[in-house]
């Protein structure tokens, strides 16, 4: 009888077992594969997101220090539908309040500006936008310009940052787009966008009477 019960207890495991503890393996090996993948994604990712709000604060700070006027040089106001932006993002932050200036034209410079492309413009347009390869990654950067008016302090309007101009267009809102490949975003397009308004007058647009 004790030679019985050693010779089972000598057997090892069954193949129900075996089975059962490769299948529970598998789980865990396939779960932990999968968060690995996912979390190198991620810091991917989360790289070249970094990259591209640093390129588009670079083409922000390369269209600083010129006067609105300036940026339009080259540019002429869209007489047909604009092309579509390049995001979401990039049409929320331009904004329906104005008048979009992203048609190759023979707009001219108010100040000769350093660095002027032959047209006269110191932006690249949309139709032709910068690409810029980094760590092997190419990354697009559209400048997207659009004219409108500040209302004077006093006017019934006051506290509309931009609306629609009445006979001039002061100001400048400018909307720089950085778009790259990956597979994260929808469609496999990322895209991350920046903001801001420039003065096409010396005197401050919120005084003009």
């Amino acid at each position: 009888m004790e030679s019985s019960t050693r010779r089972r207890a000598d057997e090892g495991f069954t193949l129900v077992e075996l089975t059962v503890a490769l299948a529970i393996i598998t789980v865990v090996m396939t779960s932990l594969t999968v968060f690995l993948v996912h979390s190198r994604d991620a810091g991917r990712y989360a790289t070249q997101r970094d990259t591209a709000v640093r390129l588009a604060l670079d083409g922000m700070e390369k269209a600083r220090g010129m006067r609105g006027s300036a940026l339009l040089g080259g540019r002429q106001q869209c007489l047909t539908p604009c092309a579509d932006v390049v995001s979401a993002q990039a049409g929320t932050l331009l904004g329906t309040n104005t008048t979009r200036w992203d048609a190759a034209g023979p707009g001219t410079l108010a100040v000769p500006q350093p660095g002027a492309q032959s047209d006269g413009s110191v932006v690249a347009a949309p139709g032709d936008p910068e690409i810029l390869q980094l760590d092997g990654l190419p990354f697009k950067r559209f400048y997207y310009l659009g004219a409108c008016w500040q209302p004077p302090v006093g006017s019934v309007t006051t506290g509309i940052a931009c609306g629609p101009a009445t006979t001039t267009a002061p100001l400048v809102r400018l909307v720089v787009a950085v778009t790259w490949r990956d597979s994260q975003c929808p469609a496999n397009t990322c895209s991350h966008a920046e903001a801001a308004l420039f003065s096409t007058a010396i005197v401050d647009p919120f005084l003009v009477g």
